[in-house]
């Protein structure tokens, strides 16, 4: 176990090299838009992706996207890179949208005022966390697929002209 921890840390220390050696402008140009496939698979991609980094999977993100991207035929790419979603100061963001977005589908709401998060609280609201983690990585993932369809449409028209030539 202590080794698959230890390369899930790596795989995103490699890619967090990668993405500040290149840069957002040229790796946006180079890894989205000059990338193979249609507009429609980079969204599929980007959708996957989201939605594997929004759940409450933690520690198997970019697995389950790298592995999950192969059986779907999608942008592997563009999928891990959007699993990457759960950075650390985005952690604790993630998680209170979650237990707001999972607060209505059970049956003891927790306030989230002046509450300290110890093993007491993760134990009592599981539940709420883990529904309100799903239905947020659903919505986000929705969202942000159909966003990123249009944008690509917009700026990469072409590429549905030239895989309907091949």
């Amino acid at each position: 176990m202590k080794k698959f921890i230890h390369n899930t840390i790596q795989s995103q220390k490699v890619f967090y090299r990668y993405f500040r050696k290149k840069g957002l402008k040229r790796f946006l140009k180079e890894n989205v838009l000059e990338s193979t496939g249609s507009n429609e698979t980079k969204a599929k991609s980007i959708a996957l992706g989201v939605f594997i980094g929004l759940s409450p999977f933690w520690g198997l993100h970019s697995f389950l996207a790298v592995t999950l991207s192969v059986y779907f035929k999608l942008n592997k790419l563009l999928t891990f890179m959007s699993a990457q979603v759960t950075f650390p100061p985005l952690i604790p963001l993630i998680i209170f949208l979650s237990m707001m977005a999972g607060g209505p589908f059970v049956s003891n709401t927790t306030s989230l005022e002046n509450q300290s998060f110890d093993f007491e609280f993760i134990k009592n609201n599981l539940t709420q966390y883990i529904i309100g983690s799903f239905i947020l990585s659903v919505g986000c993932a929705v969202i942000l697929g159909f966003l990123s369809y249009f944008i690509l449409e917009r700026f990469n028209p072409q590429s549905k002209n030239d895989v309907k030539k091949t």
